[in-house]
């Protein structure tokens, strides 16, 4: 009695039939294990085949399943099944050794015969010695085994569950539909699946699926892809395309590696592009925010033209330094209005941000003075005044340091009649009729007013107590009272004010008001808004947010960054406390070994670093992270191990191979990795995909801007020319002068000899 294959096995539609259909056979197995299995196979197969490249995926499966008329009679029911094969090195025969010296013998003889002048020439092999030297063999990695289900459906187990000594397998080198079929097969991973437990579930378990997937490239199995070409034009190709399940890569780590230039930030875009295009599908807002220290993805590409806004409208760029051109476009500054009272946390986040490294006292203290405490909200007088008076000081020390305010802003400075009596000196104050207990001063005035009153306080401050009787008298202490820290001998009792009244008035070879000149380029007298919430704000309702940060230096960057992941970390916090649902984000972050690194982990003292917090509390929140480096060491291993997508680019260096070999099946690519540099040639893992598959990554360019605005319901779009800048040809040397000028104006040339006047 026949026996069937499944639902389906018996007709030409059967799933395992349908993976068989588009394959060449290039030989069998006759050494199988759990793990691997040794595939014989000969030149005239290979050739027929177009070559079997290192990493390439074939198919054994048992013979005459690839015949419906005979599956259903020949093949045992358990023995329906396909088992994945991916070639991992070449491996020998058990003559190997007569093969090899077959080889070398028929080698001697064509070469003999090439250079032999006399005739008659030696005898060429025979056609049955020739056939056992084109033997050969290849020892693949069993990935997994195909099966179908009680639909017909096809399944994948990532191992094998029976191992026979005479296995019998036929192994066949996919291509076209059948190759496309074993490529785009996904499985559900942990936590997404129905029969997991609860409790378990994927950060992303809960967002809804899509079935649309993303093209992120072609399958790629080598270096050289002259016989990919060749198959191709001959109806086998094995470029087929690599989709992504864009679901994988929201509220999950992605890490990102290879040497620069290997095609990384192209890399994110593509991926950029596909939570994109899920955000878009499946209704779900997700931000995403991208730091872009090199304007490489604020500005468009000049080859193809292609910019990374040019995905929709929900596109948002910030950009340090925006000058009025870029307002023109919507470009929003990166900045803060330092001397706007609404603006002052943030402003002094950036501050303490900017200083926490610092170890000088004076800094120190500074930091503790905390000027963006508000006055308004303190209902003790006296208290309110001591609050004023560190403003005015903080107001006057940016000043100081070069931040200008608007033309028309003024500051309220806390006086008494004494004060007053003391600025009457400082050339251009009006301090008022009697009673005045405020000037309003401007910026000049203030910053008079304060260097003033800031030397005096120190100078009162640091007398030991003989001079300072003798020298200042209770009328000029309670001049400056309100700057003065110690009560003992009259002042305040705030105990900021020290470190803000040394900012103004540096003493011995303190920097002071220097240590500020590095907000300069936080500062816009027009910002009307403080930028890291309205990044948030941005975020939260599913927009790509660019940060372009390409006209700063790296300190500039790392407190801008800072700053953001801060506002964005307490304010996922809070919503978590108060149990609200999670807002869906990513960040993206370039050269993440600064950031990421284990140093960072292993300090106790680090434990607030909005990095560390991001990377051990981003899942709880839904945030996700694409990291980008070029050493996978340089990672902490606990981000590591939590990395669900991985896609890794050319590195040269054996010890990095070595540490990536550690996860997944990435050891089987440590040689690959090492020696082929093609741009844009990674190993691809994602979090759906059962095997890892070598990919060349799709080129971000306008085809591919289209088709996922297209995939959005949006009209296609023009190529962009709102290119970077460009750096001037001509070099003046302005900033360095020459050496040779310098040297001959202190030493004069010695004057010429008679000789050499004379030409001689």
């Amino acid at each position: 009695m026949p026996i069937s294959l499944g639902a389906h096995a018996a007709a030409e539609e059967s799933a395992l039939y349908g993976l068989l259909k588009n394959a060449t056979k290039i030989g069998g197995v006759f050494d199988l294990g759990y793990r691997e299995a040794s595939v014989l196979t000969n030149d005239r197969w290979l050739e027929r085949a177009h070559g079997l490249p290192q990493h390439c995926l074939v198919l054994a499966y048992p013979t005459g399943l690839d015949d419906p008329a005979k599956a259903a009679q020949d093949v045992l029911p358990e023995d329906r099944s396909i088992l994945l094969l991916r070639v991992a090195r070449e491996t020998s025969l058990p003559n190997q050794a007569d093969l090899v010296h077959l080889r070398a013998e028929h080698t001697d003889r064509a070469i003999t015969n090439y250079y032999r002048d006399s005739d008659p020439p030696a005898p060429t092999t025979d056609v049955l010695t020739k056939s056992m030297m084109q033997q050969a063999a290849f020892r693949c990695r069993i990935l997994g085994t195909f099966v179908e289900d009680q639909s017909g459906s096809l399944v994948f187990g990532k191992d094998v569950d029976a191992v026979y000594a005479a296995a019998g397998y036929v192994v066949a080198k996919p291509y076209g539909a059948s190759l496309q079929t074993v490529v785009d097969h996904v499985e559900l991973p942990m936590g997404e699946r129905i029969d997991d437990q609860h409790g378990d579930d994927a950060p992303n378990a809960d967002l809804p699926d899509t079935d649309e997937t993303m093209t992120v490239g072609t399958l790629r199995y080598s270096s050289a892809r002259r016989r990919e070409q060749v198959g191709a034009k001959e109806g086998r190709p094995t470029e087929v395309d690599v989709k992504v399940r864009p679901k994988d890569f929201v509220a999950h780590k992605t890490a990102v590696f290879g040497m620069t230039r290997a095609g990384k930030s192209n890399t994110m875009k593509v991926l950029a592009s596909a939570v994109h295009l899920y955000s878009h599908k499946t209704g779900t807002k997700v931000g995403q925010l991208i730091f872009d220290p090199a304007g490489e993805y604020a500005y468009a590409n000049r080859q193809d033209k292609t910019a990374l806004s040019q995905l929709g409208d929900n596109v948002r760029i910030y950009r340090l330094g925006a000058t009025d051109q870029d307002r023109a476009k919507r470009i929003r500054p990166l900045s803060l209005n330092f001397f706007d009272p609404s603006q002052i946390d943030g402003c002094w986040s950036l501050i303490s941000t900017f200083l926490s490294a610092s170890q000088v006292q004076y800094v120190k203290s500074f930091l503790n003075s905390d000027p963006s405490r508000s006055p308004a909200e303190v209902e003790e007088y006296g208290d309110k005044r001591r609050l004023e008076a560190v403003r005015a000081m903080y107001f006057s020390a940016l000043i100081r340091a070069g931040l200008r305010p608007a033309a028309d802003w003024r500051y309220s400075l806390p006086v008494n009649q004494h004060t007053r009596a003391l600025l009457a000196l400082v050339n251009g104050i009006d301090t008022g009729s009697e009673g005045t207990t405020y000037l309003s001063l401007g910026a000049r005035h203030l910053l008079a007013a304060c260097e003033r009153i800031a030397r005096q306080a120190n100078a009162i401050t640091r007398a030991n107590a003989t001079t300072r009787q003798k020298k200042y008298t209770a009328t000029d202490i309670e001049a400056v009272h309100l700057w003065i820290a110690d009560e003992s001998i009259g002042g305040s009792g705030d105990s900021g004010v020290d470190g803000v009244v040394d900012m103004v008035s540096p003493t011995g070879s303190a920097g002071g008001w220097k240590q500020l000149l590095g907000m300069k380029p936080y500062h816009a007298a027009e910002a009307t808004s403080d930028f890291a919430p309205a990044i948030y704000a941005d975020l939260a309702r599913g927009r790509l947010v660019i940060v372009d940060l390409s006209r700063g230096g790296d300190q500039v960057l790392q407190t801008c960054a800072e700053r953001v992941v801060t506002e964005i970390l307490a304010r996922a916090s809070k919503r978590f406390r108060e149990g609200k649902p999670p807002r869906p984000m990513q960040i993206f972050l370039e050269e993440a070994h600064r950031l990421l690194h284990r140093d960072k982990f292993n300090q106790a003292s680090q434990s607030s670093d909005p990095y560390v917090r991001l990377a051990k509390e981003a899942a709880k929140y839904k945030i996700g992270m694409i990291y980008a480096t070029q050493e996978v060491s340089s990672v902490d291993e606990m981000i590591l191990s939590n990395t669900a997508n991985w896609v890794c680019a050319y590195m040269n260096n054996a010890s990095e191979a070595q540490k990536l070999s550690k996860y997944y099946d990435f050891a089987d690519f440590a040689e690959q990795i090492l020696t082929a540099d093609d741009r844009g040639f990674v190993r691809l893992r994602t979090d759906s995909s059962p095997y890892t598959l070598p990919v060349q990554v799709a080129k971000f360019d306008l085809r591919m801007v289209n088709d996922v605005r297209r995939a959005c319901g949006l009209d296609p779009t023009e190529p962009s020319y709102d290119f970077a800048p460009e750096l001037g040809d001509d070099d003046n040397f302005d900033d360095c002068p020459d050496p040779d000028d310098i040297y001959d104006a202190k030493f004069s040339p010695p004057a010429p000899t008679l000789f050499d006047s004379a030409g001689v």
